[in-house]
């Protein structure tokens, strides 16, 4: 996860490892990599491989 997240260039993001898969099953996650925006409101992005430009500067600018 380490590499993925410094391959693309996402440490500004908040990361959350699932190291025993609990988080993955939880929100029906069946492949890797994954990634899921959860925005203060609820709302949801998902999908898989490198997140798009829009998703990454959604989830810049929330806060």
């Amino acid at each position: 996860m380490s590499q993925f997240v410094r391959d693309y260039g996402l440490e500004q993001i908040p990361q959350l490892p699932d190291e025993n898969g609990q988080l993955s099953a939880g929100l029906g996650v069946s492949y890797h990599p994954r990634w899921m925006l959860i925005r203060a409101d609820g709302t949801t992005d998902r999908g898989g491989g490198i997140p798009p430009d829009n998703i990454v500067q959604d989830a810049l600018a929330a806060g």
